[in-house]
């Protein structure tokens, strides 16, 4: 995740529903009856983390984000619950997990084989890995803020923003889990999120996506220009409905893979 300023949990839970139904979706499908210990990388404010402590009440859960912000927030959420400020990049431990679950957070990683690689370590044997990934490179919000970002007002205090985002395609996963997982599930579901108006995709993505282009200006004021001319964009790509809600669809990768099963 980018450094430049922690995030913001209480904008990222406006949204809560959409976040939360894919790590709801992710953890119907490991086939782990009663894992004694699980990690939830790039736990948030908690939401996802709360989904796995629902689906297995008994077992020992931590939930670790290398954003202090939404550790405090993830604490005060579900203070029952083990939580932890550890970027999984430099994490060494001796812990070994029945489940490592990531719930749209590896997409802001530059080495995902070496951070799959890493994490693939950790499990025990029959452990599963169990990952969901935005595909929000190939949605139209994404091109509309790059298209916004070049124009000559921002191109300057922009011009690295993208780099902090790495994706990459069902093939490279797949490579990738092939050889160290075995009965590897893949598959994508689009989710049509109704938005009331063109102003709600902007406060969804504001949050993450556009995050990471408002954190390089420097006033309030300028971070408000900016979302305006997003949304001027987005008004274009995402037509408004009848009823005047507009369809805000969005792409997720899935994937679980199990250690020696």
């Amino acid at each position: 995740m980018t450094d430049n300023k922690d995030w913001n949990p209480e904008l990222y839970l406006k949204f809560k529903e959409e976040r939360t139904q894919p790590a709801r979706d992710l953890a119907g499908r490991i086939n782990i009856e009663n894992p004694e210990k699980i990690m939830d990388v790039g736990c948030g404010p908690g939401n996802s983390t709360n989904v796995l402590s629902s689906r297995w009440p008994e077992s020992e859960i931590i939930g670790i984000d290398n954003s202090a912000s939404m550790i405090e927030s993830a604490q005060i959420n579900y203070p029952e619950m083990e939580w932890k400020v550890e970027d999984i990049t430099k994490m060494e431990t001796e812990e070994k997990y029945d489940i490592i679950f990531s719930n749209a957070t590896i997409q802001w990683i530059k080495d995902q084989e070496e951070l799959i690689n890493d994490l693939v370590k950790m499990l025990k044997d029959k452990g599963a890995l169990a990952v969901q990934v935005p595909q929000y490179h190939t949605m139209p919000i994404k091109q509309a803020i790059e298209r916004v970002s070049l124009n000559k007002r921002w191109r300057e205090q922009t011009s690295q923003a993208n780099d902090d985002f790495t994706f990459h395609s069902s093939d490279y996963y797949y490579d990738i889990l092939s050889g160290k997982l075995k009965s590897i599930t893949m598959w994508k579901t689009s989710y049509f999120h109704i938005m009331p108006s063109h102003q709600n995709i902007v406060e969804m993505i504001k949050s993450t996506g556009m995050r990471t282009f408002l954190d390089r200006l420097d006033t309030k004021e300028e971070k408000i220009e900016f979302e305006k001319d997003v949304l001027k964009e987005i008004t274009r790509a995402y037509p408004e409905q009848k009823d005047s809600h507009v369809l805000f669809p969005f792409e997720r990768l899935f994937f679980i893979g199990y250690k020696n099963e």
